[in-house]
């Protein structure tokens, strides 16, 4: 089959771009043939598709000079639908697999598909499908003001970004591809990582006949779980508020005998911010990004590790690659972590921002070795018998050929 795999950053980004990858690798371990879409930039690693890609343009500060090209490409990108035109008049596929695609690409290269009667299938990442605030956080919150389709409410709310300004944008953004219906309408199938993001599609008035559940899935071999006990808790990840990082650092404050390092990068300024509530807090280490063997290394001399979110995380590659790791997960109950995290047996979970919950459930794991290493022994073997490559593989075909078939009764 020749796939094609559309994600706005094709470098590690964060979570999506894990299994991105994850899941290239597996198509080309069954001899599937691979294109891929994105957007240029340095980090990405050299193919030979690029020259097919979008030109970076850069979303995070509002500019008076650059905002008003930024946002007319959020609407529709003129470059991405000719270069997508291009891949397509060079390599005649068979289905092609969205993941993000708003703002830096934008739902115009759906039209050039479509024109093309091309199958779709997208995997939903997060809520900008549904709603203009990408993770419904706002405010040190969650913020579900829009629902359902109620966009107009975020510039009042000042949801994206705090800002008037960003927030008109992405409700002009919204209101134009709800009403075109290029998004609900051209995509056969969505695909939903958790039960939760499901539901959630649901609530907001998308078809029941279109949404697809399919967990993520790791390959556990690539990890050699380690069930020794490190002498650090571990949080990777984002560095941004609906991560809810300064829960832990509060819970920490009182821990002073209990170190956590922090692995990630984010927002430079709020990197700052969470800099500067540990200063003065010598258990706390911030080593920046990691990747690679060398995450996997921070991960497997860890005690355990920690996921403090406060927004409706879906399903955090962050837990499987914790777990692949025979490490034990402490993770709050909100959105799709509790779909993974089983309370008691390869994990804990404690009340969303609630600190007090956070700190007690550390150091019931920290103090009891073990326990501790039977929810990393139970952690190991959930992962090998629910989120394997394979069965992912083997139910995904399905859907590709679910939505090929239905192609062909529509010719």
């Amino acid at each position: 089959m020749k796939i094609l795999q559309v994600q706005k950053f094709l470098y590690i980004h964060g979570g999506v771009e894990r299994y991105c990858f994850a899941l290239s690798t597996l198509l080309k371990n069954h001899k599937h043939k691979l294109a891929y879409f994105a957007v240029l930039h340095s980090a990405n690693p050299k193919n030979s598709w690029e020259k097919y890609f979008v030109s970076y343009i850069s979303f995070q500060k509002i500019n008076p000079r650059s905002s008003p090209k930024n946002f007319l490409r959020m609407i529709y990108s003129v470059e991405a639908r000719n270069k997508i035109s291009q891949l397509l008049n060079d390599f005649r596929l068979d289905i092609v697999h969205l993941h993000q695609i708003y703002h830096h690409i934008s739902p115009s290269i759906l039209v050039e598909i479509r024109k093309r009667k091309i199958p779709l299938v997208m995997t939903v990442h997060d809520y900008h499908l549904i709603s203009p605030n990408y993770n419904l956080f706002h405010g040190g919150k969650i913020c579900e003001i829009t629902k359902p389709n109620l966009f107009f409410r975020t510039i009042f709310h000042k949801c994206v970004k705090n800002s008037y300004l960003a927030s008109f944008a992405e409700v002009t953004e919204k209101y134009i591809h709800y009403w075109l219906g290029w998004e609900r309408n051209y995509i056969d199938y969505f695909i939903a990582p958790s039960l939760f993001m499901k539901n959630k599609l649901l609530e907001y008035g998308l078809p029941k006949e279109k949404i697809i559940h399919l967990p993520h899935f790791i390959d556990a071999s690539g990890y050699k779980p380690n069930y020794s006990f490190g002498d650090y808790l571990l949080y990777f990840g984002r560095l941004s508020p609906e991560k809810g990082l300064e829960v832990l650092i509060g819970a920490m404050r009182s821990l002073p005998k209990i170190k956590l390092k922090i692995a990630g990068r984010g927002n430079i300024d709020y990197e700052e911010k969470l800099k500067a509530l540990s200063s003065k807090l010598k258990n706390i280490e911030f080593v920046g990004f990691q990747d690679g063997d060398k995450l996997k290394k921070l991960i497997a001399n860890s005690r355990f590790t920690i996921l403090p979110s406060v927004w409706y995380e879906n399903e955090p590659m962050s837990i499987l690659e914790s777990f692949a790791s025979g490490k034990t997960v402490i993770a709050s109950n909100i959105g799709g972590i509790p779909e993974i995290v089983k309370d008691g047996y390869n994990g804990f979970l404690f009340k969303p921002g609630n600190v007090e919950d956070c700190r007690e459930k550390i150091i019931k794991l920290w103090d009891n070795p073990l326990l501790c290493q039977r929810l990393d022994k139970n952690a190991r073997n959930y992962v090998e018998k629910n989120f394997g490559q394979e069965e992912h593989y083997r139910k995904l075909m399905r859907i590709y050929r679910r939505a090929i078939t239905k192609h062909k009764s529509r010719l």
